[in-house]
């Protein structure tokens, strides 16, 4: 069985999002942070007028996947939901303070918008194990 929080670390933190609206796919490469009370949320933080915030309000139906780590170990699903968060940045900060390079992105974190990025499963995949789906239900 494939350990699920060692697939989330070897992310290192990125992944890959797509939304759709009207039918017209988008994708980009993203930075999260785990909820470690919720493993199944990870938490983007964007500019506000970044041009998924506006296909995230139309369509919140998502996919993502993470970018290859060690092994090509990598997390996927089309099971997921993007929606604008209600929380602040000080309720998220500690889960990306191991981060300098997302921080050189993000100067003024606490003036942007926060995705809340849940799934209910997920795909573990790499090039040295079978792939296992993980439910969150």
């Amino acid at each position: 069985m494939a350990d699920y929080q060692e697939y989330v670390a070897e992310a290192k933190q990125l992944l890959a999002l797509a939304t759709s609206v009207d039918g017209q796919p988008s994708i980009r490469v993203v930075g999260f942070g785990q909820d470690a009370k919720q493993p199944n949320r990870f938490y983007i933080v964007s500019k506000p007028n970044a041009t998924k915030i506006e296909e995230l309000k139309q369509n919140e139906q998502v996919a993502f996947t993470t970018l290859p780590g060690a092994g090509g170990k990598r997390m996927s699903s089309n099971q997921a939901v993007a929606k604008i968060s209600d929380k602040q940045w000080s309720d998220i900060e500690p889960l990306f303070a191991d981060n300098p390079g997302w921080h050189a992105g993000h100067p003024e974190p606490e003036t942007e918008t926060i995705i809340e990025l849940t799934f209910e499963s997920v795909l573990l995949d790499s090039f040295v194990e079978a792939p296992e789906s993980i439910s969150f239900n």
